[in-house]
């Protein structure tokens, strides 16, 4: 009996596309077609019907292999693949799990530093963590990110030496 699944693969070091690229995609891929230019990815999302979860995942390959060789005119680069059910996906999208997440202030807490020199980190440092979000407040960002960040964030005075 086949079941209804979405299918999610994100594609690295994928630089700009050309409309025919996107065309070439949408044949293969019935769903949302998103580039990431600032971090070189490409996500597809779509729908497939399989019996099981294995022939979902392997459907999901299969399509995500074909239709981005197609497009790209080489062997694509992924870096993830997720085949949900539907009623999960559903699930997902309407009742997220919960996270902690922080702005600008709880950030600030959290480095030990001003609001301001949070927003001049997240300007200007190469490895801060993206926003996950944005209100009328600023920007939003999961504390697993922040804290990651504390820990390899190098603290030293002054100017850094370039190379």
């Amino acid at each position: 009996m086949e079941q209804e699944w979405r299918a999610s693969v994100t594609v690295g070091a994928v630089r700009a596309l050309r409309d025919e690229q996107y065309e070439e995609l949408h044949r293969h891929f019935a769903g949302v077609i998103r580039h990431e230019s600032a971090g070189q990815r490409l996500h597809l999302l779509w729908r497939l019907d399989a019996p099981s979860l294995v022939e979902a995942a392997h459907k999901a390959l299969n399509t995500a292999v074909e239709g981005l060789g197609a497009a790209m005119n080489h062997e694509p680069q992924l870096i993830d693949l997720r085949v949900v059910t539907a009623e999960q996906a559903n699930a997902e999208r309407d009742y997220p799990r919960e996270q902690e997440l922080m702005g600008y202030r709880e950030a600030a807490e959290e480095l030990g530093v001003s609001r301001q020199r949070v927003a001049q980190l997240d300007g200007n440092h190469p490895d801060f963590p993206r926003p996950i979000g944005r209100t009328a407040a600023g920007p939003v960002f999961t504390a697993e990110s922040i804290r990651s960040f504390a820990t390899r964030w190098d603290r030293s005075p002054g100017r850094r030496k370039t190379a």
